[in-house]
């Protein structure tokens, strides 16, 4: 598995191909290694794009657009058309820019295109070939064409392409409509007739430093087992860090769960020894050694803080047990461990924890403000839950926000009123987008569990069996979407899919 640091000797499709499988990040120093080979990039990038990689789990078309759009070839067009072909319903503004610089060569392969096309696929075609407003007879005839088949949609590429010669068609079709909108539409196409061929055409530099990350890590959800155990024992420590994580409320094999131990004994980089300890957490109730040794991590005074934490989050849901209980409320005491010992806290679900939570709602430090956000709502803590409202217009904690107030809203708590639940949720909210009607749907069938119902919003298929006994975990959201990369509404810090979402 690569690492930032063999980017530059490794082939430009290998780096496409590995990123689309996740077992690279997708940053800055990926973008500069493929766009240091030059124009040679070109017949990789084209290769790979025109392939099928349906199967692979990272899309990467925006991202070879925008290489493309940085490299400025002819040679690109093959891979312009094949989009458009796969993407009829949708330019993006990055395919435009990269069309641009090329139009040129691009103009016949796209005409040929349209003509294959059905029209409700290929308006996205004709407006590109308007933006390029090179006269062409075939051209007029297609933008034409599309002024009848769509007249808002005509007149926009129309008023584009600039050409006067569609002024008489345009006259002809004002005359004939009715509805205002359509009319003014075409008065503005009108009104854009006569431009010069090259006349406002520009090509804007698009920056990858305000559109790509410096550093991404590989997209650790979409990998096997095998490719995180290799990940760990990576010689870039930030890689074991992220691969670490990675294994954070999974399933694991005694494979893994020996070479975690191992790691977090040994690993020089207390960062990843804190990760190994935390991801051991799972395996506490089950395995007495794995236990051990979390305790007696979390009891050694000689070790870094960061690491004892580490073991703490680990043990987070036995935190209400002495003496595990006691180092919870220690490391609270600490303002640099506060985060870590509130997150233990309320994955404990013991409702005795619930006097550390409201206070730090307006905390100075984000990371305590998001584990005071997540332990009114786990902890459900009714009379604080009012004042998440504060948090909706917070774009940084709006979901988590919004899916602890679901937790902790007061309200009957049953399969017949958990709809009426719902409404009043969705009228304190504001408009909720489809992930956060999953996350408050979801936070609604864990409250449903928890009291021993069986979830209302997505009740498990028969084949998988009833509904279980989800006892103290609150690790029992298995069904919401939210976007893969997305932070886990809990507070947890982790991606969704590794956190709540697995």
């Amino acid at each position: 598995m690569l690492t930032p640091d063999q980017f530059a000797e490794a082939p430009v499709y290998t780096l496409l191909a590995e990123a689309a499988k996740g077992r690279v990040g997708i940053d800055q120093r990926w973008y500069a290694a493929i766009l240091s080979r030059g124009q040679d990039a070109v017949a990789d990038i084209n290769r790979f794009g025109t392939e099928n990689h349906d199967d692979d789990p990272i899309d990467l078309d925006e991202d070879l657009l925008l290489l493309l759009h940085k490299l400025r070839s002819p040679a690109a067009v093959p891979y312009f058309i094949e989009y458009l072909r796969r993407h009829p319903d949708g330019v993006s503004d990055i395919l435009i820019e990269a069309l641009l610089p090329v139009r040129k060569a691009a103009l016949e392969p796209l005409i040929q295109l349209y003509d294959e096309l059905s029209e409700d696929d290929a308006g996205e075609v004709a407006f590109a070939l308007a933006s390029f407003r090179i006269r062409d007879e075939r051209v007029l005839r297609i933008l034409l064409d599309r002024l009848e088949y769509d007249t808002g949609d005509g007149a926009l590429c129309l008023g584009l392409y600039g050409d006067p010669a569609a002024k008489a068609a345009l006259e002809k079709m004002l005359a004939e409509v009715d509805d205002e909108h359509l009319k003014s539409d075409i008065s503005d196409a009108i009104e854009q007739l006569g431009r010069g061929e090259d006349e406002d055409v520009l090509v804007h530099d698009l920056e990858i430093e305000e559109m790509v990350p410096k550093k991404a890590f590989p997209e650790f959800e979409v990998l096997d087992e095998p490719d995180l155990l290799e990940l760990l024992g990576s010689g870039d420590p930030e890689y074991r860090f992220a691969a670490a994580a990675g294994f954070i409320n999974q399933d694991k094999t005694a494979k893994t769960v020996g070479k975690l131990l191992e790691t977090a004994q040994k690993d020089p980089d207390v960062t990843v020894r804190a990760k190994c300890w935390e991801a051991l957490g799972t395996e506490v109730s089950e395995n007495e050694e794995i236990f051990a040794a979390l305790l007696k991590k979390l009891e050694d005074e000689s070790a870094p803080s960061q690491e004892r934490v580490g073991a703490l989050a680990g043990l987070g849901q036995m935190s209400n047990e002495p003496p595990i209980r006691e180092y919870a409320e220690q490391f609270y005491e600490d303002p640099a461990t506060r985060a870590a010992a509130m997150s233990a806290m309320w994955n404990s679900l013991d409702k005795s924890f619930a006097k550390y939570f409201p206070k730090h709602l307006d905390d100075s430090d984000i990371d305590v403000r998001k584990q005071a956000i997540s332990g009114v709502g786990y902890l459900g803590i009714h009379d604080a839950a009012e004042r998440l409202r504060t948090f909706f217009s917070d774009e940084n904690l709006r979901a988590n926000a919004i899916f602890a107030y679901a937790l902790a809203i007061r309200g009957e708590i049953s399969p017949a009123r958990v709809r009426a639940l719902f409404r009043r949720i969705e009228q304190a909210v504001g408009a909720l987008s489809e992930a956060e009607t999953e996350l408050v749907e979801v936070a609604l069938d864990e409250r449903l569990m928890l009291n021993g119902h069986k979830p209302v919003f997505r009740p498990q298929d028969d084949e998988e069996g009833e509904a279980e006994d989800v006892g103290e975990s609150p690790a029992l959201v298995t069904a919401a979407k939210v976007g893969r990369n997305d932070p886990c509404p809990c507070g947890s810090g982790k991606k969704y899919k590794k956190c709540h979402g697995g």
